[in-house]
């Protein structure tokens, strides 16, 4: 239980964060990014593995890549629900930020012990 909590709140943070490092990637107003983060942390929470689970025999001809692509429409989207909050410059830097947010829930992961060995 203690896990999924810091991974809701990794993924909140790490909007903002992203945009403060990566060039591509601009905060208009903090208050806004960190809504997004929080609309990204419930989509990961709830539509992400129902969309993983109809996904996954097209996921496994893709050898994974179609869930990186999907991650990244995701925070696409959940920037462009709230409006004066987060700008992407392409659809790459999208990309990016999933990929941050990958990494950073996956390592919650391996911290607390999930990890599916």
């Amino acid at each position: 239980m203690f896990a999924a909590f810091v991974r809701f709140a990794v993924t909140v943070a790490a909007v903002p964060l992203c945009a403060e490092y990566l060039d591509g990637v601009k905060m208009l107003d903090l208050t806004n990014a960190l809504i997004v983060g929080v609309i990204l942390a419930v989509i990961f929470t709830v539509l992400r593995p129902v969309m993983r689970l109809i996904l996954s025999v097209l996921n496994f001809c893709t050898l994974g890549l179609l869930y990186i692509a999907v991650d990244a429409w995701l925070v696409w989207t959940a920037a462009g629900l709230v409006e004066n909050s987060v700008v992407f410059e392409n659809y790459w830097w999208a990309l990016a930020v999933a990929v941050i947010i990958n990494v950073a829930r996956t390592l919650v992961d391996a911290a607390g012990g999930d990890l599916k060995r």
